[in-house]
Formats: structure tokens, sequence, C-alpha cells
């Protein structure tokens, strides 16, 4: 039996605001750069037309989850980070994330990074939270200078609540252009 295209629609929009939510905290951790979750969630916005509390809670949740997987690279960074649930001696490789992610980044962009946040602390983390591309590499050096963590979690979570506004704007944007076409 072959599903109709009404069951589909609802099947893809049941599974995306989990998927958006999970690839937000992906990409906090920067491993989720290679499928952006920006795309997703402008997509699910512009097509879906969620309501305005569906829109949200969608925003609020991938807020938290983006600062939420900055907070587990900032952790990876800090060696004095108390491991919680013992995930680094019982997982295997996961120690190994840090030397991961540094790789993946580069070098020349982590010495940009971390110029920045020496010169602005809290502040440049927040900004460069709202800014594509270079979302999430200020954990590093944030967690390698062992920056407060409350302070940390703040700066993330301002930087990211505006960067979820902005992606919310584009999407009304582009279904009010949508609805301005005639077709």
């Amino acid at each position: 039996m072959i599903p109709s295209a009404e069951a589909v629609v609802l099947f893809l929009q049941a599974l995306a605001i989990p998927l958006i939510v999970l690839l937000f905290f992906l990409d906090g951790m920067v491993l989720g750069k290679l499928t952006p979750p920006a795309a997703l969630y402008v997509a699910y916005v512009a097509l879906a037309s969620p309501s305005a509390a569906m829109l949200v809670s969608l925003a609020a949740l991938s807020t938290i989850a983006g600062t939420l997987g900055q907070y587990a690279l900032y952790r990876g960074f800090n060696e004095e980070s108390p491991d919680v649930f013992g995930l680094r001696r019982t997982l295997p490789y996961v120690d190994r994330l840090p030397l991961i992610v540094r790789a993946r980044v580069g070098e020349r962009r982590m010495r940009l990074v971390s110029r920045l946040f020496d010169r602005f602390g809290g502040w440049a983390l927040g900004i460069t939270n709202a800014i594509p591309g270079i979302r999430s590499l200020m954990s590093i050096p944030a967690g390698l200078s062992n920056y407060p963590r409350r302070r940390f979690l703040l700066f993330s979570s301002v930087g990211n609540a505006c960067y979820l506004l902005v992606l919310t704007a584009i999407a009304k944007g582009l279904v009010d252009v949508a609805g301005a076409i005639p077709w």
C-alpha cells in the first residue's frame, strides 16, 4: 500500500521538529556543520507555517539544543570540568572529540577565534553565535581559558536566540515574498 501525499507530509512534519532540535545540538558541537540545521529550520517554518506557539516552542528548543551542544564542546575543552556521567571513562574515543573538532576547524580559523575571544570575551561568544559559519567555535577558547560556566551559558544562549530570531525572520520573509508572486 502506497501512503498518500498527505500522510507523507504529516509524517515529515512529525519528524521535522525532533530532527531540527537534534541537528542544532550537533551544530553546537561543531559536528553538525555538514547538515546545517538552519536550512531545515527555515524550510520548515516557510513551508509548514507553524502556529505562533509552535514556532516559539521550536525556536526555544533549538536555542536550548544549540546552547547545550556548545556547552558540551566547552566542557570537552575545559580541563577543570568534572566528568558528570562518567562518559569519558565509559565511551571509547569520547576523550578524542576535542582533537577531532580542532582538526575540523583548522588552525587559521582557531587563531582568529582565539584572538576574538581574548579581546572581547563573552561578547564575542554571543555575537559569533549569531553568525553562520563561525557559530559555536568560540566555545573552544572559552573552554580552554576556563571561562566561567554561567557567563558562558548566558552569552551562548543570547547569541543562539538572536540567531534563531534572524532565521525566523528570513523564513517569514520568504513566505511573504512567495505570497506576493502572482502565480
